[in-house]
């Protein structure tokens, strides 16, 4: 997935970052490892300042619980 700022009409502000999702099976649990590619350490203290980390844990509680459903529905 790309991922870069935008301004305010919504036109990227490139480069932006790369993520790599990569979900697999270990012990009959899903394993979500995430990689994510910036393109300069400003980029990622910016990335910071803006919040990525609390929105990054929200992402990461909704996967969960999404996953926990769909699991339960097998």
């Amino acid at each position: 997935m790309s991922n870069a700022f935008a301004d305010k009409d919504e036109n990227p502000e490139l480069p932006g970052s790369e993520w790599d999702y990569t979900f697999s099976e270990q012990n009959g649990k899903t394993k979500v490892s995430i990689t994510i590619y910036n393109e300069s350490l400003a980029r990622l203290e910016k990335m910071i300042e803006m919040g990525f980390t609390e929105g990054f844990k929200m992402s990461m509680n909704n996967l969960e619980n999404l996953l926990t459903t769909l699991s339960q529905r097998q």
